[in-house]
C-alpha cells in the first residue's frame, strides 16, 4: 500500500502523525510522529516498539521490512541537524544505526524489499542492494513530488512503476535487473497514487480526479479493469492490493481484493476474482473476445467517522483464519491521521458486508 503523509493531532498532548504506513505484508504498522515513531502488530494489535528521537525531531518518511526488526526512516526536518536529505537504516532488537546516507536533495518516499532498498527523491530514484546498502543505479525521473513509487514485496521479481514525464503515463521497471520495460497511459490526468500487487503481476492506479481506479498487468501493461469509485472528484489517498498467504518469502492467492481509501472519508474495495470469473465466464460463452468492463462497482465499503478530507491510509490483510476449509479470510485495516486504527473483517461471498472486529487509538496504545 502507499505511505500517507499525515498532519493528524491526538488533541492530548500526545506527538501528532505526519506518517503512517503498512508493512509488505500488511501484518506490521509504522507511525511517524513529531517525536520519532512507533511499532505496531496489527493482528492482534499491539505496540512493539518506540523509537522516540528527543530533540532530533520526527520521522516524516517511514519503511519496515515485513515484520523484521530492519526500519528506514527520513526526519521531518523541523529542527537544526534533522536533515529530510539523510536516510538512516535502524535495527530496532539492538537499538542500533546499520548505516546513514546523505542525498543532494530531500528524501521523500523509501520502498524495499528483502533485496532492494529505493531512495525517492523528487527527479531521481535511487536503488541500493538492500544486503550491502551498494549503490547499483540511479534513475532520472520526471518530477515527482509526491513520491510515487511502487514496488512489489517479491524479491525475485523486484518490479517497479512510478510516474512517467507524460501526463497519466506509468512507467514500468525491472529493480532486479536495473532496465525501464515500458511505459502506459493509465490516464488522461496526473496520477495522484498507484500500487503494485505483492507479485507484481498487476498495478493500480488513480489520477488527481479519483473518480475511477484502473487495473494493468505488469509489464505487459494490458487493461484488466476499470473500477468505478465515484461521480464526485475526490483525492485517493492509498491503494493496495490484498497481499495473499505468505509461506517463506513467497505469496499464495494475493490480488484477489484491491482497496481505496479517500478524501470522501469512504473506504472501497473492490473483489477483482469476481470480475475475473465474470469475463472468463462471458468470453467462453460467447467465444469472442470481449470489451474491458468499464465502471465496475466495489462489493464492499466502510464510511469512517472522520471529517471529510481526513487524511487516511488503507490495507488488506489475508489469512487462513476462514470458516471454511481452506478458506482465506481477508482484513480491511484503516489509519486516520486523528490517530484512529480500525479493523474490519471482509467477505467477499456476503455483499457489501464489513465487520468491525477492533477499533484503537494510535498514539498512547499500550
Amino acid at each position: 500500500p502507499n505511505a500517507t503523509a499525515m498532519a493528524g493531532h491526538s488533541g492530548s498532548g500526545l506527538p501528532s502523525i505526519l506518517t503512517g504506513r503498512f508493512s509488505q505484508d500488511s501484518s506490521c504498522l509504522a507511525v511517524g510522529t513529531a517525536t520519532g515513531f512507533q511499532l505496531y502488530t496489527c493482528e492482534p494489535f499491539a505496540l512493539t516498539a518506540t523509537c522516540n528521537r528527543g530533540d532530533d525531531g520526527g520521522v516524516r518518511v517511514l519503511e519496515m521490512l515485513f515484520s523484521s526488526s530492519l526500519v528506514a526512516f527520513v526526519g521531518a526536518g523541523q529542527k537544526p541537524g534533522d536533515s529530510p536529505r539523510q536516510l538512516r537504516l535502524w535495527n530496532m532488537v539492538s537499538n542500533e544505526l546499520i548505516c546513514e546516507l546523505s542525498f543532494a536533495s530531500a528524501v521523500i518516499g523509501v520502498r524495499m524489499n528483502r533485496t532492494r532498498l529505493l531512495a525517492i527523491l523528487e527527479s531521481r530514484i535511487h536503488v541500493f542492494e538492500l544486503s550491502t546498502m551498494k549503490l547499483l543505479h540511479t534513475v532520472e525521473s520526471a518530477n515527482n513530488p509526491r513520491g510515487l513509487l511502487a514496488l512489489s514485496s517479491s524479491a525475485e521479481t523486484a518490479s517497479c512503476v512510478f510516474p512517467a514525464s507524460g501526463v497519466g503515463e506509468v512507467i514500468y521497471y525491472d529493480a532486479k535487473h536495473l532496465h525501464a520495460l515500458s511505459t502506459i497511459s493509465a490516464h488522461r490526468g496526473a496520477l495522484a497514487c498507484l500500487s503494485l500487487s505483492t507479485c507484481g503481476s498487476l498495478v493500480a492506479t488513480a489520477s488527481e480526479r479519483g473518480t475511477v481506479v484502473r487495473v494493468h498487468s505488469f509489464p505487459e501493461g494490458v487493461p484488466q479493469h476499470t473500477l468505478r469509485r465515484g461521480s464526485v472528484a475526490a483525492t485517493i489517498y492509498s491503494l493496495a492490493f490484498s497481499p495473499g498467504v505468505f509461506r517463506g518469502d513467497k505469496s499464495e492467492r494475493g490480488a484477489q481484493l484491491l482497496c481505496a481509501s479517500s478524501s470522501t472519508g469512504t473506504v472501497h474495495v473492490w473483489s477483482l476474482n469476481a470480475q475475473r470469473g465474470a469475463v472468463t465466464s462471458a468470453k467462453a460463452n460467447a467465444g469472442v473476445q470481449l470489451p474491458l468492463f468499464t465502471g465496475e462497482r466495489d462489493f464492499a465499503s466502510v464510511k469512517l467517522r472522520t471529517a471529510p478530507g481526513t487524511h487516511c491510509t488503507a490495507a488488506l490483510r489475508d489469512s487462513r483464519h476462514g470458516t471454511r476449509p481452506g478458506e482465506v479470510a481477508h482484513s480491511l485495516y484503516v489509519l486516520t491521521a486523528e490517530g484512529a486504527w480500525f479493523s474490519y473483517l471482509l467477505d467477499p461471498l456476503c455483499g457489501d458486508k464489513c465487520l468491525l472486529q477492533d477499533e484503537r487509538r494510535v498514539l498512547g496504545t499500550k
